[in-house]
């Protein structure tokens, strides 16, 4: 049990039996009506409770009502235990600010008008409240403060719950050896006293915590136990958060497949029931867990997008949240989407250290000091015959008490300043790591670019200087030869042209080789010189060039598509040259979008595009669109003149 509510008798239901607790709760608003005012708003009281969990619209009703008759008819005890009943509303329903105000507000009736059994409870539930924000000092405060006043006032029979809910923090703070001593207490006040609703939440808590202490084998036996006992108890709550542990248990035995039929059960049943739905992050977050270990990563972030909307719907839950960011770090990055993993476990960091801080953990030590003094001196009054030797055994136990605290400080001051040793530490061997990567990639794109220098120069003066005697020597036959047929003196002229050409598309080649990347402007500057020499070449035809102002001249492109793009419109412009007959050949550059459309138009002759696009040119262009990721659309008729337009998508 979390909160405590005097003779409450209800637990919670499945679908079969929900009828059969609904006519119990329609008797016992029948009895209320005749009842007289005491008995009446007890009745009130449990009924409520009851709402909370399945019809919270009605309870808060219900409850408005009660605190309302009990002011006006002064029934001040009635109206202390109705407003601790409505702060449980609250703070189920997510209203933190609320919540605490009905707490506080019931806690100061209770202790003015000296109604212990009330006071305990809404200590407790106040340690509830803080618990489920996150705030463990606060929490633990308080579970003290009730264990102490139910010691004094009442048997030891309500310590269990108590005893448990301080394991509970212990269990979240990671201090399993402390956390297993209290629910150890906590059972075997239960079992004693057969608390029969009660045993199966400490069996539950133990198991958790031997399997963090890697007890495996203990663990599933204990938490076995505990769903057969909540089984019976009827306690589905507690029923449900067993078969997670134990699907924990199978996770950490490498069972993820066993593990997830538990997880999913837990989490149906819960919704279904509407029963501790806040319980499903932690649920949730082991689920997540078990599809990445079967490497189910797209179901894996499906859950972890149904955590966030949970998130949204329960945004106090401070303590569950570190899992459910680690294991959606760890989709993430299976997802190979670092950039989204990478602020999951940021987020998971920030919760870790917004809890488990040092200053928490010296608090927390600090309050259980303080109640194990208070514990003391109450025994010392019961002995007051043995007093000398009494406080004899307290100076040595507080000595040894001060000498482990003093102990555990210094322990925890050189683990602090060894995980920032050591944190620095990393940071320095990933800053050192990323400039030896840099370091590398400099280096390669060094040997790279001399690479290329390198057979630039040797394409220059090795190939083209070879070119260059070939025109000289076909110049000189050509001279020579004064008696040779037509025929072969055009021959001789054609291989002197094309060799003249070859050079030119040599030096360009040169000029791409030698740029890593090459902008709109160098293509401008190159596209430019070309349609100037075919100026020069084809004087009878108006040439243009224009490049739309919108395009940004410093865009970049590799050195090998700006040179497929250059390419295409040298190939689709000596086509224009040699086979249109045009008088005018025009040349466009725009972008719509993100897309960059290029033309290469003329008016000449134009041809049949369905029978004559098998020739090598017209392939080249399209093989180039293709490597640049682009479209190319060739139309043409004849004497309608031709338009090649291709597109390349901005990178």
């Amino acid at each position: 049990m979390k909160y405590l509510l005097p003779l409450m008798l209800f637990v919670m239901v499945s679908t079969s039996q929900a009828q059969s607790v609904q006519k119990q709760i329609d008797s016992l608003l029948q009895v209320a009506e005749a009842a007289n005012d005491s008995v009446r708003l007890r009745i009130f009281n449990k009924v409520s409770f009851y709402y909370i969990f399945n019809d919270p619209p009605r309870a808060k009703a219900l409850l408005n009502k009660g605190i309302e008759e009990a002011r006006e008819r002064s029934v001040p005890f009635s109206e202390a235990e109705l407003v601790n009943t409505l702060g449980i509303y609250y703070d189920v329903s997510g209203d933190a600010n609320a919540a605490k105000q009905y707490f506080e507000e019931a806690l100061q009736l209770s202790t003015a008008n000296e109604f212990p059994t009330i006071t305990v409870m809404v200590i407790n539930n106040l340690g509830m409240f803080h618990w489920n924000k996150g705030n463990y000092e606060e929490a633990l405060d308080y579970f003290f403060q009730a264990l102490k006043m139910n010691q004094k006032n009442s048997t030891d029979s309500a310590d269990g719950t108590y005893l448990n809910n301080i394991g509970l923090i212990y269990q979240e703070m990671g201090m399993t050896d402390r956390a297993l001593e209290y629910h150890e207490k906590a059972l075997e006040v239960r079992e004693r006293h057969n608390k029969i609703n009660e045993i199966p939440i400490s069996l539950s808590n133990i198991g958790i915590n031997l399997r963090v202490k890697g007890k495996l084998d203990e663990a599933e036996s204990v938490l076995k136990r505990a769903i057969e006992t909540a089984k019976f108890a009827e306690e589905y709550g507690v029923y449900y958060s067993a078969m997670q542990n134990l699907g924990n248990v199978y996770l950490d035995r490498n069972r993820p497949r066993a593990a997830i039929p538990l997880y999913e059960e837990a989490i149906e049943g819960r919704n279904q029931m509407n029963i501790e739905r806040r319980a499903n992050l932690g649920t949730l977050s082991s689920l997540i867990r078990a599809y990445n270990a079967t490497g189910n990563t797209n179901k894996a972030l499906a859950l972890v997008e149904t955590g966030e909307t949970f998130l949204e719907e329960f945004p106090d839950l401070k303590n569950a949240n570190i899992e459910f960011y680690k294991e959606a770090a760890v989709s993430n990055f299976n997802a190979n989407r670092i950039t989204e993993g990478n602020a999951y476990f940021d987020r998971a960091l920030i919760a870790k250290d917004s809890i488990f801080s040092k200053d928490n953990a010296e608090k927390i030590a600090a309050l259980e000091t303080r109640f194990n003094v208070a514990e003391k001196e109450r025994d010392l009054a019961e002995t007051r015959a043995n007093l000398a030797e009494r406080e004899l055994e307290v100076k040595q136990k507080n000595n040894m008490i001060y000498g482990s605290l003093g102990l555990a400080l210094v322990l925890a001051l050189l683990g602090y300043l060894f995980y920032n040793q050591q944190k620095l530490k990393n940071r320095q061997l990933q800053k050192e790591s990323e400039l030896k990567t840099a370091l590398a990639k400099i280096e390669t794109q060094n040997r790279l670019q001399e690479q290329r220098l390198r057979i630039s120069r040797d394409l220059h003066d090795n190939i083209g200087s070879q070119l260059t005697f070939i025109i000289s020597s076909i110049d000189s036959l050509q001279f020579g030869m004064k008696k040779a047929t037509k025929s072969t003196v055009e021959k001789l002229g054609n291989i002197s042209a094309f060799t003249s050409q070859t050079i030119y598309e040599l030096r360009d080649t040169i000029w791409a080789m030698n740029k890593n990347d090459i902008t709109w402007e160098d293509l401008e500057v190159r596209i430019s010189n070309f349609i100037d020499k075919a100026r020069t070449a084809s004087e009878a035809i108006n040439f243009s060039f224009e490049i739309a102002s919108e395009i940004d001249k410093e865009y970049t492109y590799s050195s090998v598509q700006g040179m497929n793009i250059y390419r295409i419109i040298q190939e689709a412009v000596n086509n224009a040259l040699k086979y249109a007959e045009a008088s005018e050949v025009r040349v466009e550059v725009a972008k719509v979008n993100s897309v960059f459309h290029i033309q290469i138009i003329d008016n000449g002759v134009g041809f049949d595009s369905e029978q004559e696009m098998k020739g090598n040119g017209l392939s080249n262009i399209k093989k180039r669109a293709r490597d640049l990721e682009g479209d190319v659309v060739i139309v043409s008729e004849k004497g309608e003149g031709t338009n090649i337009r291709f597109t390349v998508q901005e990178q």
